[in-house]
Order: C-alpha cells, then structure tokens, then sequence
C-alpha cells in the first residue's frame, strides 16, 4: 500500500484509484450499505469494515469524520483520493497527535475569522501541549499521546469533534456558500495530512488581542 513518507510534502491526489466507491455521510453496517471516507480508509487497509481503523489515529480520524459529514455530496466524493494517505496518517508522529489536528482546526478558524477568540485560544493551546511535548522528550521522558484504547480515543475525538463545530459555526456566521464551505473543509483536511506527513506542527497565526 503505498502511503506517503512522513518526510515528504503532502501533495493533495488529483486522479481517483480504480473502483473509488460513492462515499456518503455518516456510519454504515457494512460496505453494501454505503461508505464513508474513513470506513473506505478500513477496506484499504484491510481491516475490518469501521469508521475508526486502528491504521490511522484517532485525532485524525474524528476530523476525516467530521469532514465527510459536513460537506457537499459532490465534494465528499473528493475525500476518496485522500483515503490511501489517511492510511497510517498520525501513527508514526513523534509526538502527540491531538494538537497536530487542532492546529489544523485553528488555522482554519482563524483564516475565516481572525479575531475569534475561540480559535485564538485554541492556537495558544496547542503551542502550550506542543512545548509541553517538547520539554518532556528534553528530559527524556515519553511526550505522551493516549492514542490506545476506548478511553484515550474519546480523548482524541472529543475535543476535535469540538474544534470542527466551532468551525462549522464560523463559516455560517462568515456566510460561506457550499462551495466556499466545501473549499474551506477539504483544505482543512489537506492541511492537517501535510503536517501529519511532514510530522510538525505548523503555527496557527494568532491575532493580538486589541
């Protein structure tokens, strides 16, 4: 299966792999009921057929999700070329994940809405988690990510699932037509795989109160 290298820049697919299903919104039973991005992730991937394979991490996940569900059906029919590189995306970070996609989220917010203070604090927490992160690998100590298990996964999605309704909100409130909102999300989903790949944490632009 061929994925990106975490040292190469992530270049968004332009050509869809052979037999792409329709991917549609929401969770399916099984593959003869329909597919949403990160369930086609799981077929790729050989796993059994879900909307959370343990191949990509969670955090990364839960923003696939969040995508696919919010966009255009003609827009989430794009989300399929990402899918191979959705494939392991986040599990050979080193380094937690979780602030690598909100990073991603704040960008975004931000982008839309510079002066929110949401998305300002949401920028300020990541670079707090990430020289957290970096103050304890200095040491010598596991940064830690929590990537394993029931618990620690619900500690990925939540705050991401936060994070994207934020954004969703935002984009109403900015009066963004659907192919302006559709443009904004698949963009976002390309930013948060390019700095998964590249295994950093690009630094959202935080707008001075005042």
């Amino acid at each position: 299966m061929p994925i990106n290298h975490p040292s190469s820049p992530f270049v968004p697919p332009t050509v869809a792999p052979d037999g792409m299903p329709v991917l549609e919104a929401g969770a399916h039973r099984d593959a003869r009921s329909g597919s949403c991005v990160m369930e086609y992730v799981s077929v790729l991937a050989g796993e059994r057929f879900t909307d959370r394979p343990r191949c990509t991490h969670p955090a990364v996940a839960a923003l696939a999700w969040q995508v696919n569900d919010a966009v255009s059906h003609e827009a989430r029919q794009q989300l399929g070329l990402r899918a191979v590189d959705l494939v392991g995306a986040g599990r050979g970070v080193d380094g937690p994940v979780r602030p690598v996609v909100l990073a991603a989220v704040a960008r975004a917010g931000l982008r839309l809405d510079p002066g929110s203070r949401f998305f300002t604090r949401l920028a300020r927490r990541v670079e707090e988690a990430q020289a957290k992160a970096a103050r304890r690998r200095a040491e010598g100590r596991d940064p830690g990510d929590g990537a394993g298990g029931r618990v620690a996964t619900l500690l990925h999605v939540g705050p991401v699932n936060h994070a994207c309704a934020h954004l969703l909100v935002a984009a109403r409130a900015a009066g963004l037509d659907t192919a302006a909102r559709d443009a904004l999300l698949v963009s976002l989903l390309d930013d948060c795989l390019a700095a998964v790949h590249a295994d950093h944490v690009p630094t959202p632009t935080v707008v001075p109160a005042g």
